[in-house]
């Protein structure tokens, strides 16, 4: 069945193609799967897309979408259930209340305050921009994660105990992952290594000009965190790395598909020219790419989307090859991390960008003529 719907969202037309199918998974599971696009109202305001859809949060109640805006000290808050621009939130570079000039990360508290991470910064804002509590990481565990040489990617706070704050860090000289389990109260810190992350340089790839470092490409862990867990996933392998915050245990999670392989097939060389790295980077696309999970907390239950992607001749406008297609997989993963359903999506054929995950609707990021927009998937 396909339909043509046109509606009006706060006072702001749009023409969204909404398709329902049926699709069989390779574990005989029946489910529908209803498309359909949306357009964001930014009323008086204006949505800077030149990253996309930059670190995007929900709220507690999956009502609000935050996203950083591009190279500012501002976050937008986005209404999802009226589709609107509800209000820019604004934060000082410098001074007591400072984020400084690049931030790392950010996380929504089940207050809805805003807690940011990166280099030298670990506090919580309230969405006046005001800094209402500094954890002081650097502080406690020193020598562990000060300075330039370690970043924070992710930190959490402990469901149960509001001074047990875990941090995932990286080493950048040797591409050392670990968590760190930091009490704020008695200022006492535990590393947790992360052994497994290691086979993650098999993707590590460093970019040179002229035998000069200028970069790297690699698949870093990514910390998802949902149902008191801390859970690492990354893109070259279909697997997951899991923290159970209450338990206080480490496991991994191996998980077998039908459908895409599990594990990215690129060779990449440990060193390249400038010139030739996009043609590296282009073959980790071609082969299977595992986004990370998102978790539903209404239907208590993940999604994990993956892709594999062709390319042509033609170049973008950075000297990169464009993708011509993908072929895009959806993977339903119940609360215990198992896989209970797959299939491939026939109706979204690009790799996907950010995405996330509420009330059994996948929300994908898309630009719609310099509009904020979502293709949205309903799993039925």
């Amino acid at each position: 069945m396909k339909k043509l719907i046109i509606g009006m969202i706060s006072g702001l037309a749009f023409i969204a193609a909404c398709s329902t199918e049926k699709n069989e998974s390779s574990e005989n599971f029946e489910f529908n799967l209803t498309q359909d696009t949306v357009v964001v109202d930014s009323k008086d305001g204006i949505i800077n897309l030149q990253d996309g859809l930059s670190f995007p949060e929900l709220s507690s109640d999956g009502k609000h979408l935050y996203s950083l805006v591009f190279m500012q000290p501002k976050i937008d808050k986005i209404n999802l259930e009226t589709l609107t621009l509800e209000k820019t939130l604004e934060f000082e570079r410098e001074g007591p209340n400072g984020i400084g000039t690049y931030v790392a990360g950010y996380s929504l508290t089940p207050k809805d305050q805003i807690m940011m991470w990166s280099y030298g910064i670990n506090a919580i804002f309230d969405q006046s921009g005001e800094k209402v509590k500094d954890f002081k990481l650097d502080q406690i565990a020193g020598e562990e994660i000060s300075g330039s040489g370690f970043l924070p990617l992710r930190l959490v706070e402990h469901p149960e105990d509001r001074n047990i704050i875990f941090g995932l860090y990286v080493k950048w000289s040797d591409y050392e992952y670990f968590l760190i389990k930091f009490d704020i109260e008695s200022e006492t810190f535990e590393k947790i290594a992360l052994p497994e992350t290691v086979k993650l340089n098999e993707f590590r790839m460093e970019i040179e000009v002229d035998g000069r470092p200028a970069g790297g490409f690699g698949p870093p862990p990514v910390a998802t965190i949902a149902d008191e867990k801390i859970i690492l996933t990354n893109s070259g392998f279909n697997e997951a790395y899991v923290y159970d915050m209450i338990l206080d245990s480490l496991y991994l999670i191996s998980w077998d598909s039908k459908l895409t392989g599990n594990k990215n097939e690129a060779k990449l060389p440990k060193k390249v020219q400038m010139e030739e790295a996009n043609e590296y980077a282009k073959q980790f696309d071609e082969s299977i790419k595992f986004m990370p999970i998102s978790w539903d907390p209404i239907t208590q239950q993940y999604i994990r989307l993956s892709s594999k992607s062709r390319f042509g001749e033609e170049l973008d406008q950075y000297g990169n090859t464009k993708e011509l297609d993908s072929e895009v997989f959806l993977t339903i993963i119940d609360k215990n991390l198992k896989i209970v359903k797959e299939t491939k999506l026939e109706n979204y054929t690009k790799q996907p960008p950010k995405y996330f995950f509420i009330d059994n609707t996948i929300w994908l990021y898309e630009n719609i003529d310099d509009e904020l927009g979502f293709v949205r998937i309903t799993i039925n």
